[in-house]
């Protein structure tokens, strides 16, 4: 009896086992509640103490020979600490499943809190593409750094070389729009092209800028060429060389304007001087030829005089002075002797105030300090050698 039991308990196991495994292809809950599972999962695990751990492998190297297919999960744990977590299998590739943590590193939509040290783009050659509606927008080349812009892909991007910009609108209607200033370094010069860039203000919103050809010659290098005594209608010439034009001034005439030259010219027109006029030997006026003297004057001379009914101090104006002392008596009042007024003279003549009010010339006169005229229509001329005044007559 006892081994009839034993028989049909071993039978009833192999039965409970077939059944199990029957169940297990179709749907399976491992751990907790067995007997509770998801309607819409085919393998559920449940505990409140344990994990699902998966293949920990320290490369792919292995696993990659047996093709793994798509959606197959393993952890990875490299040598490369920073390389280590969760990988799927995606289009023949692994890729990592992000986590919070290694989140904290990458870029976020919404914009992100850069402390300066973070970077943007490839370590290694690759080019670096942004893109709208799955097209080519910007494209950074990895190799050269050349930025291309492209309104539309269709477009041929155009070669690029050394760090440059292309923007590519259409084929006529190219535009940069720049809302500040543009700063070009280091251009590449050329001794063959006679096109230049110039702004176009008629253009609304600040003007465009335009491509235009002038004469090969505004190319070549100008430069300053020696001085010219001749005479030129223009007042400069252009000498014209085989790399470089020069540029000359030539010496005024009576009937030409130049420039001053050290040989003996004639100027012609009248002309203002601003400030002071210094002759260095003589000067000759009302005629033509050489002086005769420091200053020789061919024709009449005019020189400063005015009529005073009160106090006055002469100044640097001042050559004749006629006092009218009718009123009372007049106080003139000669600047002090100096250096820089040595040589200047004064003639000084009472019209007018007779006996009863003086006229009287205060200042270094001398060995005085002032002196008197009584008469009218008397003349005092005085004159300073930088230290006094003295009478002259």
């Amino acid at each position: 009896m006892k081994r009839v039991f034993t028989k049909l308990t071993r039978l009833a196991i192999v039965i409970l086992v077939v059944f199990t495994a029957t169940r297990s292809y179709a749907q399976l809950k491992v751990g907790t509640n067995p007997t509770q599972i998801q309607k819409s999962s085919i393998l559920e695990l449940e505990s409140d103490k344990q994990g699902f751990l998966l293949p920990r492998l320290t490369d792919t190297a292995a696993i990659n020979a047996l093709t793994p297919p798509d959606g197959m999960l393993i952890y990875l744990t490299p040598a490369d600490a920073s390389a280590r977590g969760l990988y799927m299998r995606k289009n023949g590739k692994w890729q990592r499943i992000v986590t919070d943590s290694a989140a904290l590193n990458k870029w976020s939509k919404d914009g992100d809190m850069l402390a300066g040290t973070e970077k943007l783009g490839s370590l290694n050659a690759q080019s670096l593409k942004i893109i709208t509606n799955n097209l080519d927008r910007l494209v950074i080349d990895g190799t050269t750094g050349d930025l291309t812009v492209n309104e539309n892909a269709a477009l041929q991007k155009n070669a690029t070389v050394g760090n440059n910009l292309t923007v590519t609108d259409s084929t006529s209607t190219g535009r940069l729009y720049v809302t500040d200033s543009v700063q070009f370094k280091n251009l590449n010069k050329s001794e063959d092209l006679t096109e230049i860039l110039v702004i176009d203000t008629t253009v609304a919103g600040g003007g465009a800028v335009r491509r235009r050809t002038i004469a090969t010659d505004a190319f070549k290098n100008w430069f300053v060429g020696a001085f010219k005594n001749t005479a030129n209608a223009n007042g400069l010439s252009k000498i014209v060389g085989a790399l470089s034009d020069s540029l000359v001034l030539h010496a005024a005439t009576a009937t030409t304007p130049g420039g001053v030259s050290i040989e003996t010219q004639t100027f012609g027109g009248n002309k203002t001087f601003q400030d002071s006029l210094t002759a260095a030997a003589t000067a000759l006026v009302g005629t033509t030829g050489t002086a005769n003297s420091t200053l020789q004057v061919s024709g009449s001379l005019s020189l400063s005089i005015r009529t005073v009914t009160s106090n006055t101090t002469l100044g640097g104006t001042d050559y004749t002075v006629l006092v009218d002392a009718s009123g009372g008596a007049v106080t003139v009042t000669l600047p002090s002797p100096g250096a820089s007024i040595s040589g200047r003279t004064y003639i000084i003549k009472k019209i007018a105030g007779g006996l009863t009010n003086d006229v009287i010339i205060s200042g270094s006169i001398e060995d005085g300090s002032s002196m008197s005229i009584y008469n009218d229509w008397t003349v005092v001329k005085l004159q300073t050698d930088g230290t006094k005044w003295y009478v002259i007559k």
